[in-house]
C-alpha cells in the first residue's frame, strides 16, 4: 500500500448509488483506478444484497478491476453472528475492521450514514 492510501469499503447503499450514477462514488472509483490514493473494497455479501434490490448491480461492479472483493469467510460469518443487521451490513463492518493490510481499517462509503451510527467505523457520506 502506498503511503497516504485511503482504504474504503462500499456498503450496499453505496453500491446502489453507484448503479444509479452517484458522482461521488464514481469519483472514488475513478481515483482508485487512476492513482494509489484510494483502495476500494467490496464485501460480497453486501454486493449480493444490493443485487437483490437492483438486479444487475453485481454484474456492473464485477467488471471493475480496481475493486478488492472480499468473499464471505468463516471470520465474517462469526462477526455477523448475533447481529440484528443484515449479513451484507455485517460483512461490510467486518471488512472495515483493521487488518494486516489495513492497519487503520477502512472507511465505510455510504448514502445511509445513520445505519453506521454506533458501529465504531469511520463513515464517508456520499449522499447527493
Amino acid at each position: 500500500m502506498a503511503a497516504g492510501t485511503v482504504d474504503v469499503v462500499l456498503d450496499e447503499h453505496a453500491l446502489l448509488a453507484l448503479g444509479a450514477g452517484n458522482i461521488l462514488v464514481s469519483r472514488i472509483l475513478h481515483q482508485s483506478a487512476a492513482t494509489d490514493a484510494w483502495r476500494v473494497h467490496v464485501a460480497l455479501a453486501a454486493l449480493a444484497d444490493a443485487d437483490t434490490t437492483r438486479v444487475g448491480v453485481a454484474g456492473h461492479v464485477a467488471v471493475l478491476d480496481q475493486i478488492v472483493f472480499h468473499p464471505l469467510d468463516l471470520a465474517a460469518v462469526l462477526a455477523a453472528s448475533g447481529q440484528s443487521r443484515s449479513l451484507g451490513w455485517s460483512h461490510t463492518w467486518h471488512v472495515a475492521q483493521p487488518a494486516l493490510e489495513r492497519p487503520e481499517g477502512a472507511r465505510v462509503v455510504t448514502t445511509a450514514p445513520k445505519d453506521w451510527e454506533g458501529s465504531g467505523v469511520s463513515v464517508l457520506d456520499v449522499s447527493p
